[in-house]
């Protein structure tokens, strides 16, 4: 019998986008030297839909992860204090990401883009 094809909206089995998006979150957030997370592309757009339908637009930060095929990105807008050089959090960020998400997906993990975006730097 012929595999049916996966739907375009259907996620790859072993893929949980707000399962992994929120052990990353936690992940992130513990990283010494990150402060908070700042709202991504689609918060904003979320936000002000959010506005416009007169509905609250207050869906937690978070990290986003989406999947094609078996490859992940993911992207990270950060608020950091100066306890770390940028690059030590940065590092720090990478290698954790790259663990969790391998502990968070079942199945293959082909490559992985991170996107980190350092949004404020604080005293």
């Amino acid at each position: 019998m012929a595999e049916k094809p996966m739907a375009e909206n259907e996620a790859p089995r072993g893929f949980d986008e707000a399962e992994v998006s929120a052990r990353l979150t936690d992940s992130v957030t513990g990283v010494e030297g990150v402060t908070g997370l700042a709202p991504g592309l689609r918060d904003m757009i979320a936000s002000a839909a959010a506005r416009v339908m007169r509905r609250s637009g207050s869906e937690p930060l978070r990290v986003e992860v989406w999947r094609t095929d078996e490859d992940f990105s993911i992207r990270v807008d950060a608020h950091l204090d100066d306890s770390r050089a940028v690059t030590e959090v940065v590092d720090e960020l990478f290698a954790v990401i790259a663990v969790d998400l391998r502990a968070a997906v079942d199945g293959p993990v082909g490559g992985i883009d991170i996107d980190v975006r350092i949004v404020s730097r604080s005293s």
